[in-house]
């Protein structure tokens, strides 16, 4: 047997006691804690980064949105390295935590967004890393009883995501109103002049003087490279049982080759040639069972059409949810502070509070999932974010109270909607490698599609256009629910096989 396939083996097998089940998960769930920190980080911080990197928010969200390029080739190669070194998952995190770490503490240092982007991609790239090895670990422990530690470790994000802002504030610059100056940095007007005037107010309001913004991300990397070394001594200790189990598998397989070294050397030539025919098959069979892994038919009793709209539907739907979900979370200090005029600290609670909200909203719903269907959680999520998001469009644009107050329910309903959208996914079809590879395609694709549209607006027409903008994406994810409530409601789910017709397609 192969050192990875003994490993898998082990990792499979090994029964931990109840103590050690809640060590390792609780090094999980601060695992997605520090998640949070290294992802959200640029939330607070837009600001100070604006100013420090003398760009635009167009620039610096095109930056940013590097990250969710990074996602997609991040999950291809971190599915890879969970399925052929099960073994070593702990090592997967842990390397992936400290590239997190370095990355994130370059942000403050870096001269330009090109850097920036370079950033933002490996960020990207080793959170899909950090998801695939975490979520496995996961599945190692508890096995078939990992739905409850799944939910507590993906909460760890939302936990870590609201203490990022309150440790970051104490950092960030203060803005220096300049009178007249000030009103010329909110015109909309383009002439020459005022242009020139709009790029000297905005020199003269903020001073990076008061900026130490690299102390946020250093705790933050602290944080993360910290942590790392919890899941070096988890390999360590995973080696060592590892190896105990290699050398009784070795002891078994040298017993057992010894035995059949004579019926090896009485094999016939007619035994050779059957053997080198079945090799052959099985070469064929692998080849068959790789197209029939990316045929959309296998996850869907075979309707193909089915399947197909599914997929497409679902990259529409988290490309939409992942994009969104950054826009609402990365701009809505920057929001307050230019539109509505909070002081730093206020708008960093703000973003503190919208933390809390989708933490709450997806205790919440995973709690009322136990006795309403997926089908409804879909359409009530998707509702409420629609309705508080136009809400929020028509009071929040120029009403500080209206925002605090809007602003919560739209992160109580953003925040279960991936997890709802990959439990609608699994209850309609079997959601295969095809599907999660689809799902995360989306996000990826929205995430960057999402932050280039809203910094290109954001600059270009008016810091206004944030709360249009979570209002569209709102809109559409409801667009979206309902015709996947319709096709489902059409074929039935995967679990019950009288409401399907296989003959239809």
């Amino acid at each position: 047997m192969a050192a990875d396939e003994l490993a898998i083996k082990t990792v499979g097998l090994r029964n931990r006691t109840t103590w050690q089940k809640t060590i390792e998960t609780g090094a999980l769930v601060l695992s997605w804690m520090v998640m949070g920190m290294y992802c959200e980080t640029s939330g607070p911080t837009l600001i100070d980064l604006k100013y420090r990197l003398n760009t635009s928010y167009e620039d610096l969200a095109v930056a940013l949105s590097a990250a969710g390029g990074g996602t997609f080739p991040g999950c291809i190669i971190g599915g890879f390295l969970v399925d052929k070194f099960s073994g070593y998952s702990h090592l997967t995190l842990a390397l992936a935590l400290d590239i997190a770490a370095a990355s994130v503490v370059l942000i403050p240092w870096v001269p330009n967004v090109q850097y920036l982007w370079i950033l933002s991609f490996t960020t990207g790239f080793v959170l899909s890393i950090h998801n695939a090895a975490g979520t496995r670990i996961n599945l190692n422990i508890w096995k078939e009883s990992s739905a409850s530690p799944m939910i507590l470790m993906h909460l760890g994000y939302g936990i870590g995501s609201l203490i990022t802002p309150l440790y970051s504030n104490p950092f960030l610059g203060v803005e220096v109103q300049n009178g007249n100056e000030s009103v010329i940095m909110y015109s909309n007007t383009s002439t020459s002049i005022n242009t020139t005037n709009v790029s000297y107010s905005t020199a003269e309001k903020f001073s990076l003087n008061n900026s130490r913004v690299e102390y946020a991300y250093a705790i933050s990397a602290i944080a993360t490279a910290g942590l790392s070394v919890v899941f070096f001594v988890f390999q360590f200790i995973e080696n060592k049982i590892v190896k105990q189990l290699k050398d009784v598998e070795t002891r078994r397989r040298s017993d057992v080759d010894n035995e059949r070294i004579s019926e090896i050397h009485n094999e016939t030539d007619n035994e050779q040639f059957k053997f080198d025919s079945e090799e052959k098959d099985d070469k064929c069979n692998r080849c068959k069972g790789l197209l029939q892994m990316i045929n959309p038919a296998s996850c869907a009793k075979g309707r193909f059409w089915y399947g197909t709209s599914i997929l497409i539907f679902m990259f529409f739907f988290f490309g939409n949810v992942g994009g969104g979900q950054r826009v609402v979370t990365q701009f809505i200090r920057s929001f307050s502070i230019d539109q509505l005029n909070f002081s730093s600290t206020d708008g960093s609670l703000l973003n503190t509070s919208l933390w809390i909200s989708f933490s709450v909203g997806r205790l919440f719903f995973f709690v009322i999932a136990r006795c309403v269907s997926v089908k409804v959680l879909l359409i009530l999520e998707t509702g409420g974010f629609m309705c508080s998001a136009i809400l929020m469009a028509i009071f929040a644009n120029g009403n500080s109270t209206a925002l605090w107050v809007l602003i919560q329910p739209v992160a109580f309903f953003i925040g279960p909607l991936w997890p709802t959208g990959v439990a609608w996914t699994d209850y309609h079809i079997e959601l295969t490698g095809m599907g999660i590879a689809s799902q995360m395609l989306g996000s990826s694709v929205g995430f960057v599609c999402h932050l280039q549209l809203i910094g290109y607006m954001y600059d270009n027409i008016g810091p206004q256009t944030y709360v249009y903008h979570v209002a569209g994406s709102a809109i559409f994810g409801f667009v979206l629910a309902v015709a996947l409530a319709l096709i489902g409601a059409k074929h039935g789910n995967r679990f019950d096989s009288g409401s399907v017709d296989l003959t239809t397609e």
